[in-house]
């Protein structure tokens, strides 16, 4: 099946919202599309375990919704150290808001900000710190990290994917 779908026009009834399927239905072949299904491993979420892995990205950006801001990191696993399975070359994802958060006496912008801060630091050289003074210079800081420091290094990261920090930085090796 070989099929380019960014010539393909989704027809949306608007009042309803519904979208019609029968072009997709129409493009596909079911007893192909089963054997693909069928030959295809399972696929599992990324176990915790403790991982050798690479940051690539690592940025200050938008919600999806537009309205907050986040910390967010995507991790790519080099090596797997302590897992039930071998996880090398998945991703993991950190993400953090960290402008917009509702505000308690146990969480809020600053209770974040200060974590993703904890986090970053262990990427730096010792006696190197970072500082919030406001959101444009801390996203202008943490892209000079991820460009300056990031491509230079690899982490041993312990990660629990049911941890609020589901990455949390054991160690950082020069490359």
């Amino acid at each position: 099946m070989n099929v380019d779908l960014m010539v393909l026009v989704v027809q949306v009834n608007k009042e309803e919202n519904i979208m019609d399927f029968d072009k997709f239905d129409k493009m596909v072949n079911n007893d192909e599309l089963k054997k693909q299904m069928d030959a295809a491993p399972e696929f599992d979420d990324v176990p915790k375990g403790i991982y050798m892995a690479v940051i690539d990205k690592m940025e200050i950006k938008p919600t999806k919704a537009g309205d907050k801001l986040m910390f967010a990191v995507q991790l790519g696993i080099t090596e797997t150290i302590d897992a039930p399975k071998k996880q090398d070359k998945r991703k993991l994802f950190f993400n953090r808001v960290i402008c917009g958060n509702k505000s308690t006496d146990r969480w809020n912008d600053g209770v974040a900000i200060k974590g993703v801060i904890s986090w970053i630091e262990k990427l730096l050289d010792d006696g190197d710190t970072l500082e919030f003074k406001n959101y444009s210079q801390f996203a202008e800081e943490i892209l000079d990290i991820y460009q300056d420091i990031c491509p230079q290094v690899v982490l041993k990261i312990e990660y629990d994917p049911d941890a609020f920090n589901p990455v949390s930085i054991l160690e950082v090796f020069d490359k």
